[in-house]
């Protein structure tokens, strides 16, 4: 595996800790309602992702229950599970302080092997389930305080809060990376901006739902944009294309939204990417603006796929 594009995560935690909900949220985009019911994990679950269309990151998702964790000590798996991580999560379920000092226990046992076979990962501490308010994140931190970690973080996915977090920690990795080439991509949509009068464009990986880069140039929108999961605004584009799939249309080109004064414009780039512009309703010309998309739908793809 190349050092230079992927990246490790290894995520562990007792048992329904909130470990998978987190990465189900994060790297799919899912919301609460769709992952609130989750099955236990069995064992140790791995999966791929590109997270925001760039980086590829293999998530290790280590069931929580006592026999799993006393397995990935042994001289069997230690040296799979802890080999080649370069972020380390342990996830704690923070409305249930009654199992902190077995959390603490397990977590320093973890990070003896971590040490040793990956010595450079960094190491975060994610309090789960905070919209419980149990405890204060400041309490949280003074129970871990004699643990060496990079960090000690509080989310909550019902609160909206969990995929800053975790986009955070990852976001530290990607810019590493990847950040000629989203300096690059910044550059395209900022062009775009300026020909069509454009407030905003943003490019968007359809997996995760999340940014991959964008310019904008009005100040009232969310500046925590790129935590949001913009799955809401192209899935109506799949669902047309499962409804009228006798046309035969490979995919549903673009799609107009009016909001207000504004337009916005998600466009089709390709089955992983789409583009989201917002524009004034007054500069709104769509025969001239889908041909530039068209014009500089190359150009983009030729950057993220370099």
């Amino acid at each position: 595996m190349s050092k230079k594009t992927q990246l490790k995560v290894l995520i562990m935690g007792l048992r329904s800790a909130g470990k998978t909900t987190l990465v189900k949220n994060v790297f799919e985009g899912k919301e609460w309602d769709e992952i609130k019911n989750l099955e236990p994990t069995e064992f140790v679950e791995t999966v791929q992702y590109k997270y925001r269309g760039l980086l590829k990151v293999t998530i290790f998702d280590a069931g929580g229950q006592k026999q799993f964790i006393y397995s990935y000590f042994t001289d069997l798996w230690s040296n799979k599970i802890f080999s080649g991580v370069g972020v380390f999560i342990w996830v704690i379920d923070s409305s249930n302080p009654e199992l902190f000092n077995e959390a603490k226990q397990e977590l320093k046992k973890a990070l003896k092997f971590l040490n040793d076979y990956s010595p450079n990962a960094r190491k975060f501490l994610i309090a789960s389930k905070y919209d419980r308010h149990k405890m204060s994140l400041d309490q949280i931190r003074m129970e871990f305080k004699d643990i060496n970690l990079d960090e000690v973080s509080a989310t909550s996915i019902p609160l909206g809060i969990a995929r800053e977090i975790i986009c955070t920690i990852i976001d530290y990795s990607l810019m590493d990376m990847f950040d000629t080439q989203i300096k690059k991509l910044e550059k395209i949509l900022a062009k775009f901006n300026k020909n069509e009068n454009a407030l905003m464009s943003m490019l968007v990986n359809k997996n995760d739902g999340l940014e991959i880069a964008s310019a904008i140039s009005i100040k009232k929108i969310n500046p925590k944009l790129k935590y949001l999961s913009m799955k809401t605004l192209y899935t109506p584009m799949e669902k047309a294309h499962s409804i009228f799939s006798s046309l035969k249309q490979e995919t549903c080109d673009f799609l107009v939204s009016h909001l207000g004064d504004y337009f916005i414009v998600v466009f089709n780039l390709n089955q992983k990417i789409v583009q989201i512009s917002v524009l004034e309703e007054r500069n709104f010309k769509i025969a001239s603006m889908l041909k530039r998309l068209e014009a500089m739908k190359s150009q983009v793809l030729e950057c993220i796929e370099t």
